[in-house]
């Protein structure tokens, strides 16, 4: 019976000509709904998008509140007490082969397959007191939408809240080192669409991170000219707990077109034009952490510093998904 009704429907795309020149897309979509196959594309492909960025989100946001010190020092006895401020700037690789798969299924044209997450942040580090360590929190809230490069009708919005802790194990002497181990936490929001005139593709995803890290960092200061330099590396080990939910419609003319269609063709019953679903994972235990390794530099200017630095995912480097992301920051630093 399946077969008789793909036989009739692929016969029926050919003989009508009731239809505007413009129809053949929305009697394919037609065909693949009734069919099933157009509902396991825009699923497969929406459901991969949606895991994809549980752990390419956690990647941006680990990345957003680097600092070159490994230690930046204590508040508290200190002169002058050691805090520091400022905003960065990065970028995050991100795969959208799902998200383009999908949108292309229902003719939603222009989603390219692979995108860079934009991060503009504020952040502020405040030095322990009297013990070793010090504390950073950042935040992001950023509507990209006017900074979209993709063709199609895209959006996307973020909404990051980070907080992290780092204890000094060695701090920056003469000829030693510093050397610091930390935790940190963040909570990750927003969402991913794109649309067309008759269909709407969307991702909402709600990511919450947990990751430990080791620092290793050594200022070289030029005293007369108070220039100063900090290269430092890192490795983290990050852990991601997600629900993101996604769906697609079709509307309007889109629904119109695809009801018509298959009613005339006498197929029935006409299938449902949306669908929606999740894509959720949960903190794991030790091979669910993602290993990922940091590095950069600091240029250190009397009271202001610029860093630079980037960050590569183990599990995920090369192939479609390489994973990595690149920052560069400036900020006033006592």
């Amino acid at each position: 019976m399946n077969m008789v009704r793909k036989l009739t429907v692929s016969a029926l795309l050919f003989a009508g000509t009731a239809f505007a020149s413009f129809a053949a897309d929305f009697q394919t979509i037609a065909q693949g709904l009734y069919d099933g196959t157009l509902q396991k594309t825009i699923d497969g492909g929406l459901s991969d998008f949606a895991e994809e960025l549980g752990f390419s989100v956690p990647q941006a946001a680990v990345q957003q509140n680097v600092y070159a010190e490994a230690f930046i020092g204590t508040i508290f006895p200190s002169v002058p007490p050691h805090f520091s401020f400022g905003v960065n700037a990065g970028l995050t690789h991100l795969n959208t082969e799902g998200l383009a798969s999908a949108a292309d299924a229902l003719g939603i044209d222009g989603v390219d397959t692979s995108y860079y997450f934009p991060v503009f942040n504020a952040d502020i580090r405040i030095g322990g007191i009297v013990l070793p360590f010090d504390i950073g929190v950042s935040f992001m809230k950023l509507d990209v939408s006017s900074l979209d490069s993709m063709s199609a009708d895209f959006t996307a919005d973020f909404f990051t809240f980070a907080v992290d802790a780092r204890y000094a194990i060695l701090k920056d002497g003469v000829v030693s080192p510093a050397l610091s181990i930390g935790v940190g936490y963040s909570i990750n929001r927003g969402s991913f669409g794109a649309a067309s005139d008759y269909a709407d593709v969307a991702i909402d995803y709600d990511v919450q991170t947990l990751y430990a890290q080791l620092q290793l960092s050594k200022t070289l200061n030029i005293p007369v000219v108070k220039i100063g330099f900090t290269p430092f590396i890192g490795i983290r080990g990050v852990l991601s707990n997600y629900s993101n939910d996604w769906s697609w419609k079709l509307k309007g003319s889109g629904v119109e077109q695809v009801t018509d269609f298959l009613k005339s063709a006498g197929l029935s019953p006409v299938p449902a034009t949306s669908g929606k679903g999740t894509a959720s994972g949960h903190f794991g235990e030790f091979a669910d952490i993602q290993p990922q390794i940091y590095g950069g530099l600091g240029f250190n200017l009397v009271v202001i510093q610029i860093t630079a630095s980037i960050s590569a995912d183990l599990r995920h480097i090369g192939g479609d998904t390489n994973l990595w992301s690149g920052a560069v920051s400036l900020r006033f630093k006592l």
